[in-house]
C-alpha cells in the first residue's frame, strides 16, 4: 500500500489521536494471529506470549535499537495469577443455552519517555520551593506527580512546594508536552536534574557561611546544613536570599550554554528572585523507553443476537516505578475501555476515492458508554523501576488501549470456538456470521460499511 497525505489548514485547529495513535492499533490485528497459532499448536495463550515478550535485552525497530527495561514477562505472569487464567480454562467456548463464554489476553505497547529537555525550580525567600513545570493538565495531573521528583531530590515537604504550570507566561522551561505516554519519564528527570542543581547551589552557599567543602553539606527539610554539625545550617529561605545578594549563577543571571532559548527567556524572567535551579537532562539514558499493558478479559456472546457482554477485566501495567497509583488505575481502565470501543463500536469508513469521512455520526461510530463497560474492572502494575530514570518511572497512557482491545477481540473469538475476523472493529453482523457458519459479507481490505 502506497499513499500521501496532504494536510489542509482551515480556521478550525487540527485534529489528532485521543489516545495511542499508531501503535495501539497494532495489537489488534497480532494478537488474534497469536492466539490462532496458539491454537493450532495445542499451546496455552498466556505462555505463548511469555515466549514472545521483550526481556531488558530485548531490541526495537528496524533498527534493532536496545530498550531501557522490560517487565512484560512479569505482567502477564501477574495478570495471569490475580485473573485466574489457568483455572478459568474450564470454562473457555462454554455455552449455557445462546450464550457462550471466552476467555481473551492482549499485550500493547508504546514508547514511553523522552530525554535532553531542560528543568527549572527557584527557591524563594519564603523558604517555598517553586517548581515551573512545562507539561498541561490533560486530566491525569501528572504535571503534579512528575514534580514530586524535585522535591524529593531536595528533601523539602510537599505541603512546601508550589507547582507553576499551565502557560509559557508563567515562565516554564522548555519541557515536552502531556501527551504521547512521555511525561511521567521525562518530567521527572527534568525535575530532578533542576533539583539537584539547586542541591549543589545550597551547598556552596552554606560552604561560604561556615567554611569547610561543599560536599560536607547535606539538604534536607526546608535546610542546608553541615552533616557532622546540624546546628550550622541555613533555612531554605536565608539561602535565597544570600543567593539573591550573590548573584551569578546562583540568582539565574549568569545560566547554563545548553539550555534552550525558550528556558533562558523563563530563567531570565525569573532571575534575582530566589536562588534558582535550572540544567538541561543530560542524564544517561541507554535505548528506548517502552511501557506495556498486559489484559486480561472474559465475556459472554449471545449467539442469537451478537450481543457480547464483558464479564470481566483485568489490566495489568508495566510502567516502571508506580508515583501516583490513583492515575496508574484510572489510565488502565480508562484506556480499557478505549479499547472497547476501537474493538466493538467506532468504526472508521472513508470514502476510497476521496478520503472523505462516512462514519461521522455516533450512530455509525458509536463510543464506549457505562453500559459497554465490563461488569468488573481491577487494574495492577509491576512496580519495578526503569534505571534510566531516577524514580524509576515510565509513562503509562497507551498501552492499555491497545491491551484492553486485543484482549476483547480475542475472547470474542475463543466465545465463537476461534473464528478469526482479521479486522477491528467486530460489530453484530461479522459475529452472527461467524456464529451461524456463514461467510462474512465483507472480503479482505473491503471497505466494511
Amino acid at each position: 500500500m502506497r499513499w500521501r497525505g496532504i494536510p489542509v489548514l482551515t480556521n478550525s485547529p487540527p485534529r489528532g489521536a485521543q489516545r495511542g495513535p499508531g501503535t495501539n492499533q497494532t495489537p489488534t490485528v497480532l494478537e488474534p494471529i497469536l492466539d490462532k497459532a496458539a491454537r493450532k499448536l495445542g499451546l496455552d495463550r498466556v505462555a505463548s506470549r511469555l515466549v514472545n515478550a521483550p526481556s531488558h535485552d530485548g531490541k526495537y525497530g528496524g533498527k534493532q535499537e536496545p530498550i531501557t527495561s522490560s517487565y512484560l514477562p512479569e505482567a502477564l505472569k501477574k495478570g495471569a495469577e490475580k485473573f485466574g487464567w489457568s483455572r478459568r480454562q474450564a470454562i473457555s467456548g462454554r455455552r449455557d443455552g445462546s450464550k457462550a463464554t471466552g476467555l481473551g489476553v492482549g499485550v500493547a505497547y508504546h514508547t514511553a519517555g523522552n530525554s535532553g529537555f531542560d528543568g527549572l525550580v527557584l527557591i524563594k525567600p519564603d523558604g517555598k520551593l517553586y517548581i515551573h513545570n512545562g507539561p498541561g493538565n490533560l486530566g491525569t495531573y501528572s504535571f503534579a506527580a512528575t514534580a514530586r521528583a524535585a522535591a524529593e531530590a531536595l528533601g523539602m515537604p510537599w505541603e512546601q512546594c508550589e507547582i507553576v504550570y499551565g502557560n509559557s507566561t508563567r515562565h516554564l522551561p522548555w519541557n515536552s508536552g502531556q501527551g504521547g505516554s512521555n511525561t511521567s519519564f521525562t518530567e521527572a528527570r527534568t525535575n530532578t536534574v533542576a533539583a539537584r542543581d539547586a542541591r549543589r547551589k545550597l551547598q556552596e552557599i552554606a560552604a561560604r557561611e561556615f567554611g569547610g567543602e561543599a560536599d560536607r553539606y547535606d539538604v534536607d527539610r526546608g535546610s542546608v546544613f553541615l552533616a557532622s554539625d546540624p546546628g550550622k545550617a541555613l533555612t531554605f529561605g536565608e539561602a535565597a536570599r544570600r543567593a539573591i545578594a550573590l548573584g551569578g549563577k546562583y540568582s539565574g543571571h549568569e545560566l547554563p550554554q545548553d539550555l534552550n532559548p525558550m528556558t533562558v527567556r523563563s530563567a531570565s524572567a525569573l532571575a534575582g528572585q530566589g536562588l534558582m535551579g535550572v540544567a538541561k537532562d543530560t542524564l544517561e539514558r541507554r535505548g528506548v523507553v517502552t511501557s506495556f499493558t498486559a489484559g486480561f478479559v472474559q465475556v459472554e456472546v449471545d449467539l442469537e443476537t451478537g450481543h457480547v457482554d464483558i464479564m470481566d477485566y483485568l489490566g495489568v501495567a508495566e510502567c516502571g516505578t508506580v508515583i501516583h497509583p490513583k492515575n496508574v488505575g484510572q489510565q488502565v481502565m480508562g484506556g480499557a475501555v478505549h479499547g472497547i470501543g476501537m474493538a466493538r463500536l467506532e468504526k472508521h469508513v472513508y470514502d476510497p476515492k476521496f478520503g472523505i469521512a462516512a462514519a461521522r455520526g455516533l450512530l455509525a461510530s458509536k463510543v464506549p458508554t457505562y453500559l459497554d463497560a465490563p461488569l468488573t474492572m481491577s487494574w495492577d502494575a509491576v512496580n519495578e523501576p526503569d534505571p534510566y530514570n531516577p524514580i524509576g518511572s515510565k509513562g503509562i497512557g497507551e498501552p492499555p488501549m491497545g491491551a484492553g482491545a486485543a484482549a476483547l477481540i480475542c475472547a470474542i473469538s475463543d466465545a465463537l470456538g476461534g473464528v478469526y475476523f482479521n479486522r477491528a472493529p467486530v460489530t453484530l453482523d461479522m459475529i452472527l456470521n461467524a456464529a451461524e457458519g456463514r461467510p462474512p459479507s465483507h472480503q479482505p481490505l473491503d471497505v466494511d460499511v
